[in-house]
């Protein structure tokens, strides 16, 4: 409980203070912990982000899980609207976080601490579409998984950072869908 309640202080210092400007001491301050409860926990602001971004990584990866899922038996079509769907619930999640980490944290932090969420997204896609498509090669399968999920996060990353309203109005997964169903259905012929 204490950990969650760090991880949740971390989140709004870095929202309302910025990474740079945020610190342990008023983390700490914001979860109503001492400074030496935090440090028997995490030993520096680095670790506490570290934690955050694998924390988001989690719920990205068991959001597309999810959604896949329960769209096993569906058409391609529904299965891609329903990836589309969970890309944007999930940078729906928390936006000014999202903005925050991906903007500000030092991108080697980012890419030390948080496993290779892209390619974990597209192996998941790509075993969808093996099993709804087995008649088509390995290779191209790869392709339009890696497409697809570049394509999803690429859209939904930008609409966090430059639009964050988009991702509650549903015109980006009527935008997105559109633009991702003509290709899927020629690529897969």
């Amino acid at each position: 409980m204490t950990v969650d309640t760090l991880l949740e202080a971390t989140a709004q210092v870095l929202v309302s203070s910025g990474y740079e400007r945020a610190s342990t001491d008023a983390i700490a301050a914001r979860a109503g912990v001492s400074i030496g409860t935090l440090y028997q926990y995490f030993p520096n602001k680095a670790s506490l982000v570290a934690a955050l971004i694998r924390q988001h990584v989690d719920e990205v990866l068991y959001l597309v899980e999810t959604a896949l899922a329960e769209h096993e038996g569906s058409p391609l079509d529904t299965t891609l609207r329903a990836l589309v769907r969970a890309g944007i619930e999930a940078h729906r999640l928390n936006p000014p976080l999202h903005k925050v980490l991906f903007e500000q944290v030092p991108t080697e932090q980012i890419l030390g601490q948080a496993p290779d969420v892209s390619s974990r997204l597209q192996a998941m896609i790509e075993a969808v579409l093996r099993r709804k498509l087995p008649g088509i090669s390995r290779t191209r399968t790869r392709t339009v998984a890696l497409v697809l999920e570049t394509s999803i996060e690429a859209l939904t990353h930008r609409a966090v950072v430059e639009a964050p309203d988009w991702l509650r109005s549903g015109a980006l997964e009527k935008e997105a869908v559109a633009l991702l169903k003509p290709y899927l259905l020629q690529a897969l012929r």
